[in-house]
C-alpha cells in the first residue's frame, strides 16, 4: 500500500540519484571567476546587479560557458554576507558598494546565483582552500588569522624552502582550522542556493606545516583531510535533503595522485568514499598526461575537467590579459582528445575572449588553426612543482599509464 504523498517522497536514494545526474550535466567550459569584478564595480555607479554582471558575466550568454565557479575572496575574507566569515571591504569603495547592495537585499554571490539560474547556467561557490595573497598584502590578512597566528604554517619573518614560502597558509593539521573551514562551507550552503561548492586545493597548494620544510606529510595528515571531506559531504547531503536538490562537491587539484598524496590529499580514498562529484586537474603546472586522470575518473564514474591557465601554457613574458588563441586551442583540443568532460578556464575574465566560444567544442577546434601542445612545467617561479613540494619535479611523468 502506498500512503498518500509517499510516492514522490524525496529521500536519500532520490538525492543520490539526483546528485549523480547533476554531476553529469553538460559543462563544455567552466569559467572560474575570482570575484574581483566586485572591486571593479565598486568604483562605479549605480550599485546594481546589472553593473556587477556587466564586468565578466553578462557577455558569456551564448558562449560555451555552462558553469561559473564564483570565488568571493580569500580565506575567511569574503564579499558575500555571512555570520561565520569576515566581510572583505578593505579596498577602495568596496565597503560603500557592499552596503548599497545589502540595502537592496543582495550581495555579489546572490547576484551571481540569481543570474545563473535565470539563464540556465550552473553556479558553484569556489573556496580557495589556502589562498595566500595575504602573505604579501596586509589588506587581505583577515582578523581571524591575526588573532590566531598559531593556526598558520609559518611566520613572515622565517623563510621556508617549500610551499612557495606561503607562510600565511592555514595548517589543516589544527582541528580548529578544519572546524573553521567546515563552518564556512556550511554557512554558504545554508544561505545561498548554489548548485555546488568548489574546494580549490591549487590556489595555493599548501595544507600541512611539514610540507614547508620538506618533511613528509603522513597518512595521518591525509586522514584528517579525508575526515573534513566526509563532514562536508554529510552537511551538503543534509541540506540537499531539506531543499530537495543536491549540492555537488568539486575539487581542483594537481593532476597526479601521488603528488596529491604528498600534499595530504588522498584522492583514491575520496573517490572510493564518494566524497566528490567533479575533479578538475591542473593549474600552474601539469604533471601527467590527461589520460591518467580521465581513466581514474572513469573508474569511479566522476567527470574530469582540464584546467587551462595562462601561467602554464603561455610564455611568462606574454601580457597577463592577452590570450594566444592558437596555443589555447591546441591545449584544449589535446585535452578533449584525451577524454576530458570539459575545459576549466582559470584567470580568464574577459567575456569577449574568443576562448569562451571556441574551447568547448572539439569539432570546432579541429577545424581551427592551432598549436597542438600539452605544456607541463613553465619555469616561472610558482609554475615549478618543486617550489611547492620537496622533489616536486620527480612527479612529472609525460607518458600515459
Amino acid at each position: 500500500m502506498v500512503l498518500p504523498g509517499c510516492a514522490h517522497a524525496f529521500n536519500r536514494t532520490s538525492l543520490l540519484k539526483a546528485r549523480k545526474k547533476a554531476a553529469r550535466r553538460r559543462r563544455r567550459i567552466i569559467m572560474n571567476n575570482d570575484g574581483n569584478d566586485t572591486r571593479t564595480a565598486a568604483t562605479e555607479r549605480p550599485a546594481t546587479p546589472e553593473n556587477l554582471l556587466s564586468k565578466r558575466t553578462t557577455g558569456l550568454i551564448g558562449s560555451h560557458v555552462d558553469s561559473i565557479f564564483y570565488c568571493t575572496g580569500v580565506f575567511n575574507y569574503y564579499f558575500h554576507r555571512s555570520e561565520e566569515s569576515e566581510l572583505l571591504d578593505t579596498h577602495e569603495g568596496v565597503a560603500k558598494y557592499l552596503r548599497l547592495l545589502s540595502e537592496s537585499g543582495t550581495d555579489p554571490l546572490k547576484i551571481m546565483v540569481d543570474f545563473c539560474h535565470q539563464n540556465d547556467l550552473e553556479v558553484f561557490w569556489s573556496m580557495r582552500m589556502n589562498d595566500t595573497h595575504d602573505s604579501g598584502n596586509p589588506l587581505l590578512f583577515c582578523q581571524w588569522k591575526q588573532d590566531h597566528p598559531e593556526y598558520l604554517v609559518g611566520t613572515k619573518q622565517v623563510k621556508t624552502r617549500y610551499g612557495a614560502n606561503r607562510w600565511s597558509s592555514v595548517d589543516y593539521g589544527v582541528p580548529a582550522v578544519r572546524d573553521k573551514v567546515f563552518r564556512i562551507f556550511e554557512d554558504v550552503c545554508s544561505r545561498y542556493d548554489v548548485d555546488g561548492i568548489e574546494m580549490d586545493f591549487f590556489r595555493h597548494s599548501v595544507l600541512f606545516r611539514p610540507q614547508m620544510t620538506g618533511e613528509p606529510v603522513t597518512q595521518s595528515h591525509c586522514d584528517q583531510m579525508t575526515g573534513l571531506m566526509q563532514r562536508v559531504r554529510k552537511m551538503t547531503e543534509e541540506i540537499g535533503l531539506k531543499r530537495k536538490r543536491p549540492i555537488l562537491i568539486s575539487i581542483r587539484i594537481p593532476d597526479s595522485v601521488s603528488y596529491c598524496k604528498a600534499l595530504g590529499i588522498d584522492l583514491n580514498q575520496w573517490l572510493e568514499k564518494d566524497l566528490i562529484d567533479l575533479v578538475v586537474g591542473g593549474g600552474y603546472f601539469k604533471l601527467e598526461p590527461w589520460e591518467n586522470l580521465v581513466a581514474l575518473g572513469k573508474a569511479y564514474d566522476v567527470p574530469v575537467y582540464a584546467c587551462l591557465v595562462k601561467r602554464r601554457i603561455q610564455s611568462s613574458g606574454a601580457p597577463e590579459g592577452e590570450t594566444m588563441p592558437k596555443i589555447w586551442r591546441g591545449e584544449a583540443y589535446a585535452a578533449w582528445k584525451a577524454g576530458v568532460d570539459g575545459i576549466y578556464a582559470f584567470n580568464r575574465f574577459n567575456p569577449k575572449d574568443p576562448i569562451f566560444r571556441e574551447l568547448g567544442d572539439p569539432k570546432l577546434l579541429k577545424t581551427l588553426e592551432r598549436i597542438d601542445q600539452t605544456a607541463y612545467v613553465n619555469e616561472e617561479c610558482w609554475s615549478r612543482p618543486e617550489v611547492w613540494l620537496v622533489n616536486g619535479r620527480d612527479y612529472v611523468k609525460k607518458n600515459a599509464d
